[in-house]
């Protein structure tokens, strides 16, 4: 496998790369835990400890070996091939670096580096191209009440805008986080009695005061979860009817 590690934007305000025209070094560090950051595991450390032809106990993490790697970059960034035993030390010691985004999901403010690999990037963009395809194939079988019932779970009054905006909305909200849409409707067994809870809510007719769920003055949950268990429960039907019945009326 062929990895590349460069050095990337990290103030896209400034408008200049770090270390722009001059070489780096990245070596290990001393954890909050206190123990030294090597990026192998002991089983890692073990194989490629013999495949290199180091003694047993040369990658440990107390090992003197570590007290001087480093990996050294210039300006072109790094090419490493994973088949050579040396490069995949390299590999596996950067991946979890405090300094290396291993692929561009993991960027943030204060990464100097990106690590990737065409592979490992094709699969992440496949599972997210899955994620969006199977929500938008549960949305373009929703009808306009459902997106509608949808919205609402995402805290948005739905009753008095247009079907259009209704459809725009929800829409936008699946393309910004396909997988949070599946979380909160196509694999919420309880989508209906949770909204019937919200929908009770934005009416006054289920009060809600920090997590405790009133009707009246009983209480009916501490917390939506325990709330929606007591809708649910068949003994109770009376008062799920009773809302639903407030809920038309007004």
């Amino acid at each position: 496998m062929e990895a590349t590690l460069r050095f990337i934007r990290t103030n896209p305000w400034v408008g200049i790369s770090k270390f722009k025209n001059c070489g780096d070094y990245i070596g290990p560090y001393w954890t909050r835990s206190g123990n030294r950051y090597t990026g192998l595991t002991e089983e890692d450390a073990r194989r490629l400890e013999k495949a290199i032809g180091y003694p047993e106990g040369h990658l440990a993490p107390y090992s003197s070996f570590w007290a001087t790697y480093s990996i050294k970059l210039g300006n072109k960034g790094l090419y490493i091939h994973t088949e050579k035993p040396e490069d995949e030390l390299k590999y596996l010691f950067l991946k979890n670096h405090k300094r290396v985004a291993f692929g561009t999901s993991n960027i943030t403010p204060s990464t100097d580096y990106l690590l990737s690999n065409s592979q490992a990037e094709a699969e992440e963009n496949n599972k997210k191209f899955k994620v969006k395809r199977e929500a938008y194939s549960a949305f373009t079988k929703m009808s306009l009440e459902e997106m509608r019932k949808c919205l609402r779970l995402y805290g948005i009054k739905s009753d008095s805008i247009s079907n259009e905006l209704v459809e725009s909305k929800l829409n936008e909200l699946i393309e910004n986080d396909p997988q949070r849409y599946l979380l909160l409707w196509v694999n919420n067994k309880n989508k209906e009695t949770q909204y019937l809870i919200e929908a009770a809510i934005s009416k006054n007719i289920i009060r809600k005061n920090k997590n405790m769920y009133y009707y009246g003055t009983d209480v009916i949950g501490r917390s939506m979860d325990e709330a929606i268990l007591m809708l649910d429960d068949k003994k109770n039907q009376d008062i799920r009817l009773a809302i639903m019945q407030e809920i038309e009326s007004k």
